[in-house]
């Protein structure tokens, strides 16, 4: 599956695609080959990561608003087509919930329950969902807070100190216990 790596503010971040939209969006890893391998996966077995002029128009058009994005100037990215592949009905809608919170803005993953309209038990659920997230940033869950707006999980390199650097990035207002 074609891949490349992108430099960006906070580091070298990763997006794969295919025909459907983007498979994959990796944030900075430890290193840079942290970040490639996390590619190298599901999204990229086997491909070599291709030169950004090599890839297809929407792709170099992302590359840019990510660029500018984690430079501090905000993008909205929920038009950004993204392949749901063989996700359930509830990962789809937890992914497309959390897609609707812009920039600058927190939910809980109870109010995102709410918003769902599942029943607050389901937090947890979207939580594992938000857990196993392909497409870090696109589908922003940085921005699902634990209960009473504290930073919990974040499965991407450099876990919660990374899920506050993008909430820093986005001007969210974050609140010290």
């Amino acid at each position: 599956m074609p891949h490349l790596l992108l430099p960006t503010a906070i580091g070298l971040c990763g997006l794969a695609w295919n025909d459907i939209g983007l498979t994959a969006f990796a944030l900075p890893g430890r290193d840079d080959a942290g970040t490639a391998g996390d590619l190298a996966g599901p999204a990229g077995a086997g491909d070599p990561a291709l030169r950004l002029e090599e890839a297809p128009a929407w792709i170099c058009e992302l590359v840019a608003r990510v660029q500018r994005h984690l430079a501090g100037e905000l993008q909205d990215f929920t038009g950004v087509p993204l392949d749901y592949g063989p996700v359930s009905r509830f990962t789809r809608r937890v992914y497309e919930a959390t897609r609707t919170v812009a920039a600058g803005q927190t939910r809980t993953y109870g109010e995102l329950a709410e918003m769902m309209e599942e029943p607050p038990g389901a937090s947890r659920a979207i939580g594992a969902v938000l857990g196993a997230n392909p497409w870090s940033l696109i589908v922003p869950c940085h921005r699902i807070l634990g209960a009473k707006g504290r930073l919990t999980g974040f499965s991407a390199a450099g876990g919660v100190r990374t899920k506050a650097r993008l909430l820093v990035i986005e001007g969210a207002q974050l609140l010290a216990e």
